[in-house]
């Protein structure tokens, strides 16, 4: 059944009248059951269910035809959630990229995707399964698709007819590129849009005959493009569309060149410009020429040609009808006031700016969590409004429509609503004022009744919490090491021991855990000779109590475990991870408290490893190797643990399945989520499911707080509705055809470490390498891999400089980078599976893959990540401004730098960052490098 397509003049005059739904829900079901074969019963009869579908015929219009017109695509998202749906529709857009004919058949081709994918999104958000969040980062996700598709769509028509001339047939949409603004940039995009959006080129990209006409093609194209997205006068749109270059009549505005753009934006009176320009980013075509043009942008915005004053005030006081507009002023005028300084303010969500504004303390973080809220519902009311009239409207005048509203967003009456709304409007601009206003003005308030302040306690000072308890721990510590240390005092035996613990990061860790210390060492040893004026272990043991405290507070915990600080450092410490692991071997993996004593093994030996790493007995990158190792052998030892306790039925469905590890992430240190699977060798039934649930659970209790194990089995066949242990055959599958881009590179990584048995350790390792593909297939899938990263960068902003997980070029990137080339390596040369990074980047660059240098500067990158992403976990150490880094803690972040100085950190992480990003350019996004070997590229 084709989707309607027009906006009749009935559908627009029936009054939306909720006693129809019933009757609607009925056809509904009819058709679900012709649509899939059957009528899938149950999970549809659900109370919840059945209540969201009759409120989505009894309060809509456009999402209730579309429902009748795509009832599996309903059906499927009711019951598996929107994502299958998705998927299927990325699917069929990129079967699009040949496509031919106008803007007509470019709209018949898009339509009926972009209505199935609407269906899905708007059930997974009004049924709760997903977050409004969530449900707008899927929409922008596939706009952004959608206009790429157009785009190449009707470029590449464009040079079919001759008249564009392109040097190279398959890279025709060089220097030519999509700018999205507004709500598109800013992932606030409500269902039907608007989108804002310019399509840009580069006149020379184009051979000297055609440069001249080019003008006239592009204007043609966004022209055409307008009409593809937005149908013809009386028909449904797909998105509404904006320009910030005029009015867009007959597709002015929507298409220009580079360098118009970039001399109108330095002209005068363009301030409007440049506030859309600042705040924007690329979407789609050639994203090398997007990038230089945004640098060039960043230039004449931030630095040259800074936005005016007046232009400012005159953006504060804009007024409109939109119930978003007063939340879009506020993080407008946080991205144009802290955008300059901030680069991610520049194109973060409304939410992400009221965040960042409350971290970085423009905002209270009261008034933040007010505009989230009140943003949110504007958004829920904008965007279920465009679900129920089809169009991109922000208002509504008639009745039936307003209760329609009000049934949607939760609400018995449309008043209630508008009083909703009309307050969260009223605080919005409230903060606006006095956003704009700035602190001086209330400062002013209170300038004659300012007080002094007073001294505070010498021992606060310092950073402790509790001056009187802590003055009393210090009492005690004199009086024992007087009796101790033969009547000599303890202020001139350890002087400046205080004023050490307070220089840590946790200056009442460091008390409590020698406090500890004091009370279970054995007498035989002089714990006070361990912080004497000038003794050796000393800076050591302060370091390790203050900033690593919760690892090694089980060595304070008991008198054997306590010896640990008496013991003789050098050449036997051990430098490695297995010679750790040599050193200091597991507890069997029988009997009946193999669990706890396995638990007890790792928790000591963490905490070993983290003090002699404070003290620098051992180097940090040992550190991580012995981090990593005990990790991976703990997951092996509970396997055979639960295998040995687990019910018969258990134990021998366990036989048949093989454990597997993703190493995509980088070494596994404190509070890292530890993503496994399982595969069989046969459909092992429910004994099979429930051996691996026995075996998630047993390893979630080996550890809590920092020596927590968080497994993470979702990345399987079917996901979290999936069965837990996939057969063989079902993964493989899975590998082919479900998993996403970022899943296919976590298999290239995907390690069997335990097996019931070698048969099933061989075929899982063979399911494993089947993720693997030559470079044509890695070509492709790097491109959805990028757009996949851009969208989590945009989502999962630093929420600091030193969240180096999510710096871009950080930990996350190097290891992509590094994961990328094995995924495009691996079928010609296996041994890049079996070997660490290190090792196979090393392997490499023999092979002549890669150069030298580039292998060299990947495995450098990522043990210098490493390190510094182990000292943070360690201390627990997240936000530099909520807990300034104090300066000892800053020395053991140097030393894990590899510089002298805390304050040399930042720039090697940058030189880090920058490296990092320039491989994952050449390698992932392919662009030309002489650092990648080209003759052995395939």
């Amino acid at each position: 059944m084709a989707a309607p397509t027009t906006q009749s003049a009935r559908s627009m005059a029936d009054k939306i009248d909720p006693a129809r739904a019933p009757a609607a829900l009925e056809r509904w079901r009819r058709a679900v059951a012709e649509a899939m074969g059957g009528d899938p019963g149950a999970p549809l009869d659900r109370p919840d269910r059945r209540l969201l579908m009759l409120r989505v015929f009894g309060a809509t219009r456009r999402l209730a035809e579309l429902c009748m017109t795509h009832p599996d695509a309903a059906a499927t998202a009711l019951i598996d959630g929107a994502s299958p749906v998705l998927a299927e529709a990325a699917r069929d857009l990129t079967a699009l990229d040949r496509g031919v004919g106008g803007p007509d058949a470019l709209h018949a081709a898009l339509a009926p995707l972009k209505n199935r994918v609407d269906v899905a999104i708007a059930i997974a958000e009004m049924s709760g399964e997903w977050s409004v969040a969530n449900a707008t980062a899927a929409r922008v996700d596939f706009a952004e698709r959608m206009v790429e598709t157009g785009l190449r769509w009707l470029v590449r028509a464009a040079v079919k007819r001759g008249e564009l001339t392109v040097d190279d047939p398959e890279n025709f949409l060089k220097g030519v590129f999509v700018v999205a603004g507004s709500d598109f940039a800013h992932e606030d995009l409500s269902p039907f849009g608007p989108l804002d959006m310019i399509v840009l080129y580069d006149e020379k990209a184009f051979a000297a005959p055609v440069a001249r006409g080019a003008d006239r093609i592009f204007v043609r194209i966004g022209a055409e493009l307008r009409e593809a997205f937005e149908g013809k006068p009386g028909e449904y749109p797909l998105y509404g569309l904006r320009t910030p270059l005029g009015s867009g009549v007959g597709g002015a505005g929507f298409a220009d060149s580079i360098a118009r753009v970039k001399a109108t934006a330095s002209g005068p009176q363009a301030d409007a410009l440049k506030m859309w320009l600042g705040a924007a980013r690329i979407i789609a075509g050639d994203r090398t020429a997007g990038g230089a043009f945004l640098e060039d942008i960043e230039q004449i915005v931030w630095s040259d040609n800074p936005i005016a004053m007046e232009a400012l005030r005159t953006f504060v006081a804009q007024k409109d009808n939109d119930p978003r507009g007063p939340f879009r002023r506020v993080a407008g005028l946080c991205r144009l006031a802290i955008g300059g300084v901030r680069p991610v303010f520049r194109t973060a969500s409304a939410r992400e700016i009221f965040d960042n504004a409350s971290r970085s303390r423009t905002l209270t973080s009261d008034a933040a969590r007010r505009l989230v809220a009140g943003e949110e519902l504007a958004h829920i009311a904008v965007s279920r409004l465009q679900m129920m009239k089809g169009a991109a409207v922000t208002g509504v005048e008639r009745e039936d429509e307003q209760r329609a509203l009000a049934l949607l967003c939760g609400y018995s009456d449309y008043k209630d609503l508008e009083v909703a709304l009309n307050g969260a409007r009223t605080d919005a601009m409230n903060t606006l004022r006095r956003l704009a206003a700035g602190p001086q003005e209330e400062i002013s308030l209170y300038r004659s009744g300012a007080e002094k302040e007073g001294d505070a306690d010498k021992l606060e000072d310092l950073g402790f919490l509790n001056g009187q308890s802590l003055s009393e721990a210090v009492d005690n510590w004199a009086r024992r090491a007087e009796a101790r240390l033969g009547g000599k005092r303890f202020s001139s035996h350890a002087p400046g021991l205080l004023t050490a613990f307070g220089e840590t990061q946790h200056p009442n860790d460091a008390v409590r855990l020698f406090d500890q210390l004091l009370a279970n060492a054995s007498e035989k040893y002089d714990v006070f000779s361990l912080v004497s004026d000038g003794g050796e272990r000393r800076d050591g043991l302060v370091d390790a109590f203050g900033s690593f405290g919760a690892v090694v507070e089980p060595l304070t915990s008991s008198q054997a475990l306590a010896e640990t600080f008496f013991e003789s450092t050098g050449a036997e410490t051990p430098q490695s991870g297995k010679e750790w692991l040599s050193r200091f071997t597991p507890p069997a993996a029988k009997g009946k408290t193999a669990l706890a004593d396995l638990a007890e093994w790792r928790r000591e030996l963490l905490a070993r490893v983290a003090y002699n790493a404070a003290t620098g007995a051992t180097t940090f990158d040992a550190a991580v190797e012995a981090f990593e190792e005990v990790h991976l052998r703990t997951l092996t030892n509970v396997f055979e643990i639960v295998r040995d306790q687990a019910p018969a039925a258990e134990q021998k469905a366990g036989g048949n399945i093989a454990l597997h590890v993703f190493e995509s992430d980088g070494p596994h240190l404190p509070f890292a989520a530890s993503h496994l699977g399982f595969i069989a060798s046969e459909d092992t039934g429910e004994a099979g499911e429930a051996f691996a649930k026995r075996y998630l659970q047993s390893l979630s209790e080996t550890g809590e707080g920092v020596f927590a194990v968080t497994p993470d089995a979702t990345h399987r066949p079917g996901g979290v509705a999936g069965p837990v242990v996939s057969e063989v055959k079902a993964f493989k599958s899975y590998v082919q055809s479900e998993a996403v881009a970022h899943e296919q590179i976590m298999l290239a990584r995907g390690r069997v470490i335990a097996a019931g048995d070698d048969k099933i350790e061989d075929s899982a390792r063979d399911a494993l390498r089947s993720a693997i593909a030559g470079a044509r297939r890695a070509d492709i899938l790097f491109r959805d891999l990028d757009r996949a990263r851009a969208q989590r960068m945009r989502r999962e902003r630093p929420a600091s400089e030193w969240d180096i997980d999510r710096l871009e070029g950080g930990r996350s990137d190097v290891e992509l980078v590094i994961s990328t080339l094995i995924y495009k390596h691996a079928s010609a040369h296996p041994f890049v599976q079996d070997v660490g990074p290190a090792e196979a980047l090393d392997a490499m660059a023999r092979s002549g893959l890669i150069s030298e240098e580039v292998a060299q500067t990947l495995s450098s990158a990522r043990a210098f990540w490493a390190r510094l992403q182990l000292v943070r976990s360690l201390a627990g150490w997240t936000d530099p401004l909520k807990a300034p880094v104090r300066r000892r803690f800053g020395g053991l972040i140097a030393r894990a730098a590899g510089v002298q100085k805390f304050e040399q950190v930042r720039p090697m992480m940058r030189g880090y960052a920058e490296e990092v990003t320039r491989s994952y350019s050449q390698i992932v996004l392919g662009r030309p490098s002489l650092n990648v070997a080209t003759p052995a590229a395939g």
